[in-house]
């Protein structure tokens, strides 16, 4: 029987094979527009169809429920218009039928159930993508919920739809939940949705997940520099020196220019007590902004950290001293600078100099 049912699905001369009766005559055009895709034959299918059922006994004929639904699935995507008149929209018909199937004993063969889904799949489809340019959220979640459901989550683009419309809708936990079973699949996976949902789990307080969820999209896909850069702020953020420090080379790969990007490079290294690579960067970001007050201080800082621990004590003041002097020309009223430079000319004894600095603190202190 099985089998029988096979054959006539796919019949490409089934009026050779059966005497007209309605149900006959559905399979018949059926066959045809499949082989066809005139839409007249379907049209004529969906007419002799709805003339087989007369009785309650029809209403429980497996067959006939077999071949409307495999109609109705077909009338559902290809009359997106609903050109025809119909008692019930079609893919409401056939949901109503494929569940009888289901609840049946035989639920039809592999390809009939395949031909229903994917014609049910793209009817939803259409059906979401009209309420979406409608800006009817609510059912074009509804829909799309649909299309996943029926292609058993084969369609990463529906389930990001999915994503993105309970997201607009208030539902965040609920967009997460898509958004992790988007990741779970590298090779459909794409940098945006580790990137959207760190910044879900950020929304939801949760920067420890947000973090952890940058740190495997950069797995899956090591040359992104946003995620690259979305890691790096996150310890930019915490003040993570120790972290930034393994970071930051690769970033700088990216933009070995960016100013902000080299400061942060030799704060890290100045914080992790690597002079050798703070001075580097500090003097990168200099050549690029001579006038940048927070290099000159940094520099000059470090400089003077370094006075004790070098016998060149005369040349480290003098380096250390050119650069803080940089720093208090770009701005006369820091008090920080004005602080450093006083510890300087107490250090190397330079009496009036010192002098001068204590007074202009004084004053800066007043005001």
């Amino acid at each position: 029987m099985r089998k029988f049912l096979f054959l006539i699905f796919f019949l490409t001369s089934a009026t050779k094979l059966f005497a007209q009766t309605p149900i006959k005559d559905a399979m018949n055009s059926f066959a045809l527009y499949n082989k066809s895709k005139n839409f007249g034959d379907l049209e004529n299918a969906k007419k002799f169809i709805d003339n087989s059922f007369k009785t309650k006994k029809d209403s429980s004929s497996y067959i006939k429920i077999l071949n409307k639904t495999l109609i109705y699935s077909a009338l559902a995507y290809t009359d997106s218009t609903r050109k025809l008149k119909y008692v019930k929209d079609p893919i409401d018909e056939t949901l109503f039928n494929f569940s009888k199937l289901k609840k049946s004993k035989g639920a039809g063969t592999d390809p009939e159930i395949t031909f229903i889904k994917k014609n049910l799949s793209n009817a939803f489809l259409k059906r979401a993508n009209n309420y979406l340019n409608s800006y009817d959220y609510e059912n074009a979640f509804d829909s799309f919920r649909w299309v996943d459901s029926l292609s058993s989550g084969a369609m990463p683009l529906v389930k990001h739809n999915l994503a993105v419309i309970s997201n607009k809708m208030g539902y965040r936990s609920r967009s997460i939940g898509y958004y992790e079973q988007l990741i779970k699949t590298d090779k459909t996976a794409i940098p945006d949705y580790y990137l959207t949902l760190a910044y879900l789990y950020e929304q939801a307080a949760a920067e420890g997940k947000a973090l952890e969820v940058v740190q495997k999209g950069k797995v899956v896909f090591p040359k992104n520099r946003d995620l690259l850069f979305k890691e790096l702020n996150f310890f930019v953020d915490k003040g993570d020196y120790k972290s930034i420090v393994p970071t930051i080379p690769a970033a700088l790969e990216l933009e070995p220019d960016n100013i902000n990007l080299n400061y942060i490079a030799a704060s890290a290294f100045d914080i992790s007590e690597k002079a050798e690579e703070a001075e580097k960067y500090y003097k990168k970001v200099l050549l690029l902004d001579p006038n940048n007050y927070d290099a000159n201080y940094s520099l000059g800082l470090l400089y003077l950290k370094l006075y004790n621990d070098k016998p060149e004590k005369q040349l480290m003041a003098g380096t250390a001293g050119f650069y803080l002097n940089k720093a208090y020309e770009i701005n006369p009223n820091g008090t920080n600078v004005l602080k450093l430079l006083a510890i300087l000319y107490r250090k190397s004894g330079e009496t009036s100099k010192l002098e001068s600095i204590n007074r202009k603190l004084k004053q800066t202190t007043i005001n």
